[in-house]
């Protein structure tokens, strides 16, 4: 579940989007920045997950590679030319590859070392390839000796199996019920649970913008609002939408979280100034439900 913070942050960045006109503003792009830390943290618990799920396909890819050996007259009978010989040698060197790729990765995070996620895609791209090589193979092994095509036969079918598997991991929307992809599942709840608080606040803040420019025109002097930081201005509009809308949140905890925001978007200065005008909008509102009440 994300953290008030977080939620702040990226309702800014989204408001800050909307009003810098930014085209790709609530598309996958930006929610990718957005999500960077959660997509990253994803991408490691993909790769224990695969780990897990591919236990024992090395063995097999190296079992593959002695059934080659044992076949290669039975291949070189069924085409003289060694093009299914290169094709089989090809294959085996990408099942072992593959196979000790997913234990490079797990190393990789665990070590916290960059560089792995496009790795990870290569890898489950790659499997799918792996799969089409061997479906393209078996059909050019009608001739082979019974007990070899058995044998070859039942090496191909254990990795079909690891590549469904690999299919899972690769796209887990697809299996929501499956109790492996159960922390998977939850992440990309949590991150979508964040697309929607975010949206729905920087909707309402939106909606009220005219009215809020204008208030923090009147309270910063009449400062030229086009020359106020596109980021400022976005941070001034949630704070004062807070401050004006959410009356049971404690003004003091929307300038606090907003001069924090500031000092983290834009530095020092900015921070200063948007405590100034926070200050006079909360006094403001004060005063104004006094005078209601009274």
């Amino acid at each position: 579940m994300a953290s008030r913070r977080q939620v702040r942050e990226a309702a800014v960045q989204l408001l800050y989007a909307r009003c810098s006109n930014f085209k790709s503003a609530e598309g996958s792009e930006f929610w990718g920045l957005i999500h960077h830390g959660a997509l990253v943290s994803f991408d490691k618990a993909r790769v224990k997950i695969l780990a897990h799920l591919q236990q024992g396909r090395l063995a097999t890819a190296q079992k593959l590679q002695t059934i080659v050996l044992n076949c290669a007259a039975s291949i070189l009978a069924t085409d003289p030319s060694e093009k299914l010989a290169k094709e089989i040698k090809s294959l085996t060197e990408d099942e072992i590859q593959w196979a000790d790729t997913v234990k490079n990765l797990s190393n990789l995070t665990k070590a916290n070392l960059g560089g792995w996620q496009a790795d990870l895609i290569k890898l489950l791209v790659k499997s799918n390839e792996l799969q089409k090589k061997r479906a393209t193979i078996r059909l050019k092994t009608d001739n082979f000796p019974p007990l070899q095509q058995t044998a070859l036969e039942h090496v191909f079918d254990k990795l079909d199996s690891y590549d469904k598997r690999v299919h899972m991991v690769h796209f887990p929307k697809n299996y929501p019920d499956q109790r492996e992809l159960a922390h998977l599942h939850q992440m990309t709840s949590e991150m979508k649970e964040l697309e929607d608080e975010v949206t729905k606040i920087a909707d309402l803040v939106t909606e009220k913008a005219t009215e809020l420019d204008k208030l923090i025109g009147l309270k910063s002097e009449n400062f030229d609002l086009s020359r106020l930081s596109k980021v400022d201005l976005a941070i001034l509009r949630l704070a004062s939408w807070e401050i004006l809308y959410l009356t049971e949140l404690d003004p003091a905890i929307s300038i606090n979280e907003a001069i924090e925001l500031a000092r983290a978007f834009c530095g020092k200065d900015s921070a200063s100034f948007v405590n100034g005008i926070l200050d006079q909008v909360a006094k403001s509102t004060s005063d104004h439900s006094q005078q209601t009440t009274e």
